[in-house]
């Protein structure tokens, strides 16, 4: 496996003890309260009033001794307050309960995550359900799936770190891909989070996702704003290749954490849909090409009824009792060697119709396709005899002028959002579409050709 080998390394803090009773108790300095145990073994932030009376509780004194300052309780909580504080305190994607230190600090795990634990057996209603939502007929999907779960499964039960790309998932409504994202959260310890508002930059505040191994989109609540979708192509780079990140909470100093994360995207097949996925680019630089899977969803049948309330409760819990059996599946199923990626450990893969929806949605796409109607279409005769251009060259700023000063101005200004947008997209477009448009380099200038699309050619 590739990653951080590393072992967490635990941190071991002193208990406030009095005449053999243990109080468990830690200062969180982020937060300025107090957290300790809870009867069922669990963490819980307290303050100090309540410090005052477990302590009290636990047989120490509240009022001092003779020729003392302090009382046994202030004297407890001064310790606390110096020598058993903590930079963090709350639930750590990938991490169980207790004192660890990373990244230089000491955290207090206050949970853990609840993985299924593997047990051999049948899983046939599971093995149906992926069945019917991941293959197509030409395409089996499944081992892309399982390989990347196996992988993220791994990572949290091992506790080391291991990067993953984000699984996107398209198809038809009702085709059972928000249900897909229901078990991944099951097999990855039970918890999950929405990331899309910090990871279009709706907010700076990002501390909840830290408690949720599974990080889920659902495109109900996406945007389909350019700038939105390039700023979530940004944190898709960002939450899939950092081990480390910045969690942020409100009224609160940013602090470096290492989570155990794992997003997935679920969208509908319609453009409008798609469009809320980051623009796919060929840039060496800036490509999230290789760190986003798309994988399409079928809608078939389910393998249960689903009709009413009680059978999709059936439903899930069968599913649910088929998980062990499903675990104890991948942790012994082998990645195919041709898939394998010496990065991510499986190699990323898009469904060829999903890749050509969303090439038909990039906006250097549309670019294109206004350029032909500028250049080639009526606004692009050059005489009274309705002779047609076969070519175009210039730079990209005479071609965004035309482009600003044609009827298509409007849409052409919302496309060309920022001053190096033409350049950037005719750079795209001579990468992927060679046969429409080349670069023309002079010694003073760049300059571009555009070729019309010849009659009957695919576009």
């Amino acid at each position: 496996m590739i990653g951080t080998e590393q072992p967490v390394e635990p941190v071991l803090m002193p208990e406030v003890a009095n005449d053999g009773k243990i109080v468990p108790a830690h200062y969180d300095s982020g937060r300025k309260s107090y957290w300790t145990t809870n009867s069922r073994g669990g963490w819980i932030e307290i303050t100090e009033p309540s410090l005052r009376k477990i302590l009290r509780s636990a047989g120490f004194y509240n009022k001092p001794n003779k020729g003392d300052y302090l009382s046994q309780v202030d004297q407890k909580i001064k310790e606390i307050f110096t020598e058993q504080d903590v930079d963090y305190a709350g639930p750590l994607a990938g991490y169980n309960s207790g004192l660890i230190r990373r990244c230089g600090n000491r955290l207090l795990v206050t949970s853990s995550p609840k993985l299924i634990q593997p047990q051999e057996g049948e899983w046939p209603v599971l093995q149906t359900f992926f069945e019917r939502l991941l293959v197509d007929g030409r395409y089996d999907q499944r081992p892309f799936f399982f390989a990347w779960l196996k992988i993220a499964y791994d990572s949290i039960r091992r506790g080391i770190w291991h990067p993953g790309q984000v699984l996107g998932l398209a198809g038809v409504r009702n085709s059972g891909k928000s249900l897909n994202q229901a078990l991944i959260t099951e097999v990855l310890g039970g918890r999950s989070a929405k990331p899309y508002r910090y990871m279009s930059g709706r907010t700076d505040f990002n501390a909840d996702l830290f408690g949720a191994e599974h990080l889920m989109i659902e495109d109900e609540h996406s945007s389909t704003d350019i700038r939105a979708r390039r700023q979530f192509g940004a944190q898709i780079k960002q939450f899939t290749v950092n081990e480390t990140q910045s969690c942020h909470g409100k009224g609160r100093q940013a602090l470096t954490l290492p989570p155990l994360w794992r997003v997935s995207i679920s969208v509908n097949e319609e453009p409008e849909a798609m469009m809320v996925l980051p623009p796919m680019s060929d840039s060496e630089h800036d490509s999230v090409a290789d760190k986003l899977f798309l994988l399409r969803a079928m809608k078939e049948e389910m393998p249960m009824p689903t009709v009413t309330h009680d059978q999709r409760h059936a439903f899930w819990k069968r599913m649910m009792s088929e998980l062990p059996a499903f675990i104890h599946f991948l942790l012994n199923w082998d990645i195919p060697e041709e898939l394998r990626d010496g990065r991510f450990g499986i190699k990323t893969w898009h469904h060829p119709k999903l890749l050509a929806a969303l090439d038909e949605l990039a906006p250097e796409t549309r670019l294109l396709a206004l350029a032909d109607q500028v250049c080639f279409g009526e606004e692009g005769i050059v005489d009274m005899k309705l002779v047609m251009r076969t070519e175009w060259s210039g730079t990209a700023e005479q071609l965004e002028r035309r482009l600003f000063d044609s009827i298509f101005a409007a849409e052409a200004r919302r496309l060309l959002s920022y001053p190096t947008a033409c350049g950037v997209y005719l750079g795209r477009l001579a990468g992927r579409r060679q046969s429409r448009v080349k670069q023309l380099r002079t010694a003073t200038a760049r300059k571009w050709l555009i070729l019309k699309q010849p009659e009957g050619a695919p576009t």
